[in-house]
């Protein structure tokens, strides 16, 4: 289990480590702000995943807790990403019209309120699991 937390931890550094290479030579221009930010937040969470696993690990008497808290910040990053990148993908269809509703507004509201749907039903069928592996151990 630690082995793949170190391994988490390394490729968030790594990962981190190759996007400030490229803010280091210059290179904003060609890869662009959003993707930078986006690439380094994915750096974050991948370091902050190898670390709750190795708390998770260190310390058994609170793994229940840990991995409900794990998993609820997963859920939050989730709902953050449809939040803010579902209206960044719908750019491109406000050309096309639907009923005088520009279809990226419509494919924006609807899918937030799908994707928030789907994400409940996750979110509460991997809680169901964790709590049946805490009943049987």
């Amino acid at each position: 289990m630690r082995t793949g937390a170190m391994i988490e931890i390394a490729a968030g550094l790594v990962v981190m480590a190759g996007m400030l290479a490229v803010l280091a030579f210059g290179l904003l221009p060609i890869v662009g702000t959003p993707i930078t930010i986006i690439v380094l937040a994915l750096g974050a969470l991948l370091v902050a995943a190898g670390f709750a696993r190795r708390a998770i690990a260190a310390s058994p008497g609170r793994r229940h807790a840990m991995r409900t808290a794990r998993m609820t910040g997963a859920g939050l990053v989730a709902t953050a990403a449809l939040a803010i990148g579902l209206p960044f993908t719908a750019e491109p269809l406000h050309l096309v019209r639907l009923d005088g509703v520009s279809l990226g507004y419509y494919l924006t509201a609807l899918g937030a309120l799908v994707g928030l749907v789907a994400l409940a039903f996750v979110w509460a069928a991997r809680q169901n699991r964790i709590d049946a592996e805490e009943r049987r151990s």
